[in-house]
């Protein structure tokens, strides 16, 4: 019996990052949309900062409350200090020190992932279960939390680049 069961999928690093980030930009803008039409009793259930990093890297931060869903996009410069980007429908002020403060630990739920498995979960060619029970996905953290948001969103329709959506 094999365990891991994923469609191959060419995967260039260096030709497709910006495809990459463009695909995880508009994912993750589908997400907090979603996240936005959830009831608030749902959205209570999940509140809190989600913290997704990428190749080792803090990427990108999925905030929760019961008015609504926002993310934060980010970014090293080169001096390594964070830039960061909020949604512009973010109704709450962010700051970097509460930025940093979730990087550095207050995140709810830490998703762990390099761009190639990111990759291949977006476009639908690696399925989510397959990514975590071969460890090519871990989550620290309240991981009740990040399996219930994930619940939630399948049933809202949400799915890979490549899949269907269903409504």
């Amino acid at each position: 019996m094999e365990l891991v069961q994923e469609n191959n999928s060419i995967f260039h690093p260096q030709l497709e990052e910006d495809k990459l980030w463009n695909i995880a930009d508009s994912f993750r803008k589908l997400v907090c949309s979603e996240l936005r039409n959830l009831a608030s009793n749902e959205l209570s259930s999940l509140r809190g900062d989600f913290l997704f990093k990428i190749d080792g890297d803090p990427r990108f931060i999925v905030m929760v409350d019961e008015q609504g869903s926002w993310s934060v996009c980010l970014s090293k410069d080169k001096e390594g200090s964070f830039n960061y980007l909020v949604d512009p429908e973010c109704i709450w002020p962010v700051t970097k020190t509460q930025v940093i403060n979730v990087i550095d630990g207050s995140a709810r739920s830490t998703i762990y992932t390099d761009s190639n498995t990111l990759y291949k979960l977006l476009i639908g060619t690696l399925k989510a279960h397959i990514a975590f029970v071969t460890g090519k996905v871990t989550i620290t953290g309240d991981l009740a939390a990040f399996l219930k948001m994930v619940s939630l969103l399948k049933q809202s329709g949400v799915k890979p680049k490549n899949e269907k959506r269903s409504q």
